[in-house]
């Protein structure tokens, strides 16, 4: 937010991504208890499973444990596709350069919308993993 209570670029662009019904489930005490641990999950995908176990009826902590397990599944895929790419002479030079900022772009995004208490999904496959 900028200091006249409006919408920065970066929060205009990331609503795009939001799921606003969903967010409304989340409860604020949950958001501020748990924002930190749904951070770590996003920053390192593997554990994904962090924000069930520490409140396993919480909605914030289900959303943001499917979304990290999604992301982790889309890292994966995009890691092999971004691999194969790479072989490519000259091309794969910019992929192979480019590909850790693309996920370090996109984990910052999910750690971001985590800590305010937002609901980003990933495009295209955020809604179709729902394991917790």
């Amino acid at each position: 937010m900028s200091n006249n209570g409006t919408p920065n670029g970066l929060d205009n662009f990331l609503e795009n991504f939001n799921d606003i019904n969903t967010e409304r489930t989340f409860a604020e005490a949950e958001v501020k208890k748990n924002s930190a641990i749904a951070a770590i999950a996003y920053l390192l995908p593997i554990l994904f499973f962090l924000p069930i176990c520490i409140d396993g009826n919480s909605t914030y902590c289900k959303f943001h444990a499917n979304q990290s397990l999604t992301w982790l599944i889309v890292a994966i895929v995009l890691g092999i596709i971004f691999t194969i790419l790479g072989l490519i002479p000259i091309f794969g030079v910019v992929f192979r350069i480019l590909w850790p900022f693309v996920i370090l772009g996109i984990d910052f995004a999910f750690i971001y919308g985590a800590i305010k208490g937002k609901a980003y999904r990933i495009p295209f496959v955020g809604s179709l993993l729902n394991v917790f």
